[in-house]
């Protein structure tokens, strides 16, 4: 009888896997053949070949950690979805409205309270991101792109709950590490930073120094821990290819 029972237990295991590798493997394909290196996005080619990201988004309406949660038994097993989710939503938008930036879509960041279906719930972005993947982990702010250039940029692939850990760790470096969101200026004492900084402020606890964690330089701490930090300006343009200077 107990046989039985951990057998079943099992089967059901890989049915669930590769239900959700045939499902994420959607949203891996659009990324990997129309994200580039540097995270812009072709939309217009999305647009054009719709199939993959339209059966990844059917998969988001019917399924999530709320509704099916045996299919995510693990918090990075969760995380990964949410961040997925978030970033094929972004794209879903963008690829509704191909001549605005995300700002233009709404009423300005009213577009954050847009509501989708998400495992038969309606669901904004703005709680995916605040009320859900902000409790969990504060890398979330470099794995989840608003479409904007400022914005993290999309990678080539999707998040997976075995890799997420190394996954999110890696995107932190990089944008870290991207002058254009951290800018060490070092004759004046002054830090130039992505004002996803300021605004996510509280997650980071002492910015300096969780900035410094993932610097891959050899920077010492006590050095700049007192620069005066300074904030850049967001640039909202899209993040679609040929649109970035807009």
């Amino acid at each position: 009888m107990v046989y039985f029972f951990f057998s079943n237990i099992l089967i059901f295991s890989f049915i669930f896997s590769d239900y959700l590798d045939r499902e994420y493997s959607h949203l891996d394909s659009v990324l990997s053949n129309y994200v580039d290196s540097n995270g812009l996005v072709n939309y217009q080619a999305i647009i054009d070949s719709p199939y993959n990201i339209n059966n990844y988004l059917d998969f988001v309406k019917q399924v999530s950690p709320i509704s099916h949660p045996h299919f995510f038994p693990t918090k990075n097993d969760r995380l990964a979805y949410w961040i997925n989710t978030y970033n094929a939503l972004i794209i879903k938008l963008m690829i509704d409205n191909p001549d605005k930036n995300i700002l233009e879509i709404s009423f300005g960041h009213m577009i954050w309270f847009t509501k989708f279906k998400v495992g038969s719930k309606m669901i904004s972005l703005y709680k995916i991101e605040n009320q859900i993947l902000r409790k969990i982990d504060p890398r979330i702010h470099f794995a989840i792109s608003c479409g904007s250039t400022s914005c993290p940029p999309l990678g080539k692939r999707i998040f997976l709950g075995e890799t997420v850990e190394a996954q999110l760790d890696q995107k932190t470096v990089n944008f870290i590490n991207d002058t254009k969101n951290v800018y060490f200026d070092h004759d004046k004492k002054t830090l130039y930073l992505n004002k996803i900084f300021k605004w996510y402020k509280k997650d980071f606890g002492n910015v300096v120094q969780f900035i410094h964690r993932y610097l891959s330089g050899d920077i010492d701490y006590s050095l700049i821990k007192n620069y005066t930090i300074k904030y850049n300006n967001y640039n909202w343009a899209s993040n679609g290819l040929n649109k970035t200077n807009n």
